[in-house]
């Protein structure tokens, strides 16, 4: 239990050292961090060398002083980038979720499975679908899959060879057939599941990309299986294109 306590203090004070660097104080040294946090010196060097090996700080030597380092830029854009994300698609998705009467949602890829950044229903939707912040797995999630095909092909095959839950009859735990159905999404542009995740639900989705022409997110429609007749997917997947470009063009608009 001790050991525990130990490791989730160091967690803290490390947390705490990061926070303590600011737009007005970028650099600072061992002796400063150590009075204003109350730390020993030691303490704190062992905390900023494992910082400093994690990319989080870096060292100026000619000052001998520390200053945030890329990796903390990384995940300090990854956020932003996010927000950014949210903020710019928020009222777009509100316009399809009126316009076609189905529950709306904005997914990112990460480490083989999907989280939803926002969702936007329709006023007769009960909301019983997945939360917003969410995981779900990516190979049973029309999301998921969209974005999974545009992983490098080490990382689908990662995410096809590991272990596939089926969470329906209709869940596809095939690696086989997974892997022809990527093909067959990057063939298309769009991907579709019929009630893999959940009974009684379909989904269709498609990329999102950012100004660079880098894909991003993807958009989905989810409702019941009976709203999903083919001339009904090519409908929502060309409503949901529109607001894709839109997307695009306004993250560029904002860069």
């Amino acid at each position: 239990m001790s050991e525990k306590v130990e490791v989730l203090s160091s967690v803290h004070n490390a947390v705490r050292i990061l926070q303590t660097f600011s737009l007005s104080e970028t650099e600072l040294g061992i002796s400063e961090l150590s009075v204003r946090l109350g730390l020993a010196k030691s303490t704190v060097f062992r905390l900023m060398k494992t910082l400093n090996e994690c990319g989080l700080v870096e060292k100026n030597m000619e000052t001998q002083k520390y200053h945030l380092g890329i990796a903390a830029f990384e995940l300090g854009f990854t956020v932003y980038h996010s927000m950014e994300l949210r903020r710019v698609a928020l009222p777009i998705l509100d316009k399809l979720a009126k316009s076609i009467r189905r529950v709306v949602r904005l997914g990112v890829y990460d480490k083989g499975g999907i989280v939803y950044l926002c969702k936007r229903i329709h006023d007769e939707d009960n909301g019983t679908i997945s939360q917003i912040g969410d995981r779900v797995p990516s190979y049973c999630t029309a999301v998921g899959k969209m974005l999974l095909a545009n992983q490098n092909e080490k990382e689908i095959e990662r995410v096809i060879e590991g272990s596939l839950t089926a969470y329906t009859n209709k869940t596809i735990t095939s690696p086989r057939e997974l892997k022809q159905q990527i093909l067959d999404i990057k063939k298309r542009g769009y991907a579709v599941t019929m009630e893999e995740l959940r009974n009684g639900i379909s989904s269709v989705a498609v990329p999102v990309y950012n100004d660079m022409g880098k894909m991003i997110a993807a958009i989905s429609v989810t409702g019941s299986k009976f709203n999903f007749y083919p001339n009904q997917i090519q409908q929502y997947v060309s409503e949901m294109r529109t607001c894709s470009r839109l997307i695009t063009e306004r993250l560029g608009m904002d860069c």
